[in-house]
């Protein structure tokens, strides 16, 4: 780069809209710290705001020549609002993140490029290229107008060594200082996910194969974060996808004795099935997994792509719990074979198997997905304010129900879980930690349903739809 051109780089995160049960954890994602910190190597002025931490100052546009925004889909709105306002004040405006790489014309209409896919080496060749020294045309994943035409450049590769990522540096993060103090530290080990969950934009942006960081990558990351925070979140889509490369590296890690105190991962039902693996996650500090069980439906299962039963899921729960480890479980609601009764008969099933906290998610289309795809294609969207694309609208019409009623029972089923009745049991059985969770849980549902009965009111006049034609092809997951 040349080195008379140093820019100051705002980069923002725009804080997802409403309150969910898991709110107060705020945990920022890793994108946009590795790339102020590619940046700040190469000598710009990096200033970074996560809005879940702190809010957007007054003079954090005006001091900036070049703002990045990160955006999913249910922060889109925020994030189009942001790049209008900085483009006003005369920066370039660069957006990117899931939402921006599936949805690039929309997002052109707002910012003046947009990086689409992985972007730790195509954002050095962007800063090259705002400096005069690349064309726009030769920066992978780049879109743009020139002229009347709009250009899409080919995706950069992924990255297949993810020892090449830097370690992010969480001090541009404005206001996180303090944070660190008390919060929870992510890491990321892996990319990359082998399922096909016709829902997931995970697989569409990072790919189906998996691509992992050395063990002595991880254990330097975890040397420079001692004394930062009391746990740890592993932000892998699937830490456990090859249970062999886990074991590996968690035996790494234990003989280096640089693991966090406690910590808790994102893991599927299959993890369950090695022993020896829960055994070693327990022994290293592993707390809670994070699972997607998806359904107990089989039809739905089948319909999501997921290769488990209710079976499956009953015996990996006990598994967990059999090593002292803590589940949270995920639910989707809303598929094209889900009734009320198989939403209330989950709740049960979760209050039977003891599932220690849980999320039932709406099903949601979100952009680059099959299941968006289909519902475009359909007509079966009810909106496309992607500020109700967060898991707790209904967004499309269901078959077997209206839009109100799914999103009703949805937190019906929520409030059966978290009901008060429980809460008090936990107390009663001196597992506090558990009951303030529980408690908390309980609040945002009901503050959920005060904040959406407008909506509600509004979602109750759709009819159910005819269920479609079930699914064909391969089935993975």
């Amino acid at each position: 780069m040349n080195n008379r051109v140093k820019y100051s780089i705002l980069m923002i995160e725009p804080k997802s809209p409403g309150k969910h049960i898991f709110s107060r954890y705020a945990i920022p994602r890793l994108g946009l710290p590795i790339l102020g910190t590619i940046a700040k190597g190469l000598g710009h002025t990096v200033r970074i705001v996560f809005e879940e931490q702190r809010p957007l100052a007054k003079d954090d546009l005006s001091w900036a020549d070049v703002v990045c925004i990160s955006t999913i889909t249910s922060t889109a709105p925020a994030a189009y609002h942001f790049a209008d306002q900085a483009r006003q004040r005369g920066a370039t405006v660069i957006m990117g993140g899931p939402h921006a790489t599936f949805m690039p014309d929309e997002a052109l209409s707002h910012a003046n490029f947009v990086l689409r896919g992985e972007a730790e080496e195509s954002f050095a060749e962007f800063l090259a290229m705002l400096a005069g020294e690349k064309t726009a045309s030769e920066v992978p994943g780049l879109s743009f107008h020139a002229g009347e035409e709009t250009c899409h450049n080919p995706l950069p590769t992924r990255m297949a060594d993810m020892d090449r990522v830097p370690i992010a540096d969480f001090s541009l993060v404005a206001g996180m200082k303090g944070w660190f103090h008390r919060g929870v530290i992510p890491i990321q080990t892996s990319r990359g996910c082998p399922h096909h969950c016709r829902f997931c934009s995970v697989t569409p942006m990072f790919g189906h194969r998996m691509r992992y960081a050395s063990p002595e990558r991880v254990a330097e990351e975890l040397e420079r974060r001692r004394g930062c925070g009391d746990a740890m979140f592993i932000y892998d889509d699937n830490f456990c996808a090859s249970p062999h490369r886990t074991k590996e590296l968690l035996d790494y890690l234990l003989r280096r004795n640089v693991f966090f105190p406690e910590w808790s991962a994102q893991v599927s039902v299959r993890a369950a099935q090695d022993e020896e693996m829960l055994a070693l996650m327990a022994r290293a500090g592993c707390r809670v997994v994070y699972v997607g069980f998806e359904s107990i439906q089989e039809e739905s299962l089948k319909l999501f792509r997921k290769r488990q039963n209710q079976d499956d899921i009953r015996e990996a729960v006990r598994a967990f719990h059999r090593h002292g480890i803590r589940v949270h479980g995920m639910f989707i609601t809303g598929s094209d074979s889900d009734t009320v009764q198989n939403i209330r008969a989950t709740a049960r099933f979760v209050v039977q198997e003891d599932i220690e906290t849980v999320q039932f998610l709406v099903l949601t289309p979100f952009p680059g997905t099959p299941v968006f795809e289909d519902m475009e294609r359909d007509g079966r969207l009810l909106s496309r304010d992607w500020s109700l694309y967060d898991a707790h609208h209904a967004v499309f019409r269901p078959c077997n129900m209206s839009a109100s009623t799914l999103m009703q029972e949805t937190m019906d089923g929520m409030a059966e879980v978290y009901a008060w009745r429980r809460t008090l049991g936990l107390l009663l059985r001196g597992k506090l930690q558990r009951a303030v969770i529980r408690a908390y849980a309980a609040n945002q549902v009901r503050r959920w349903r005060r904040e959406n009965r407008a909506l509600l009111k509004q979602a109750r006049s759709d009819a159910p739809l005819s269920p479609p034609q079930p699914l064909t092809g391969p089935q993975a997951g």
